[in-house]
């Protein structure tokens, strides 16, 4: 059997901010990609808080999680009812600024509870509203540079399946 070297994992959270029919995607200038709001869990934090705070923080909203269908639903307060991740990936993350490590991401679609100015600006900077549409198709957006970047496959993917869910 070969050994292999345990490589550093971190637990982190994304939502994907739902608001009529489109889903919010933010420039990552480190990564120099579009995603949308997520980030590192906190200590003591469960992945639905972390999605929370990671959207609020990023977006300045206040979302819920679309839960799926069938959640199980249960009258007393304990035990409490977390809803599952819509998925969870494995990401590798590789930067000049950090060494090798991997993300284990846990995915939620998540919808704005209140009314939102598509054209308002907020606290993470560079974003987009993007549609179902767009989302489908392979395509790019402009970095706050001007260049053009594509979508990553998953982020288009799942940004179709959220604001499918949020129908």
């Amino acid at each position: 059997m070969e050994h292999r070297a345990r490589v550093e994992r971190h637990h982190t959270a994304t939502a994907y901010v739902v608001a009529g029919d489109r889903t919010l995607l933010l420039w990552h200038h480190k990564l120099r990609m579009w995603l949308p709001p997520g980030g590192h869990l906190e200590p003591n934090e469960d992945p639905v808080q972390g999605a929370l705070r990671e959207a609020r923080e990023e977006s300045g909203l206040e979302v819920e999680v679309i839960p799926p269908p069938g959640l199980l639903a249960i009258s007393a307060s304990v035990p409490v009812v977390v809803p599952p991740p819509a998925v969870i990936l494995i990401e590798d993350i590789v930067r000049d600024d950090q060494p090798f490590h991997q993300h284990i991401d846990h995915v939620y679609f998540t919808r704005s509870v209140e009314l939102v100015d598509l054209d308002a600006p907020i606290p993470h900077g560079a974003h987009r509203w993007a549609t179902a549409a767009e989302l489908e198709a392979t395509f790019s957006l402009p970095a706050p540079d001007g260049t053009l970047v594509p979508v990553a496959e998953d982020v288009r993917l799942l940004g179709v399946r959220a604001i499918t869910a949020s129908l």
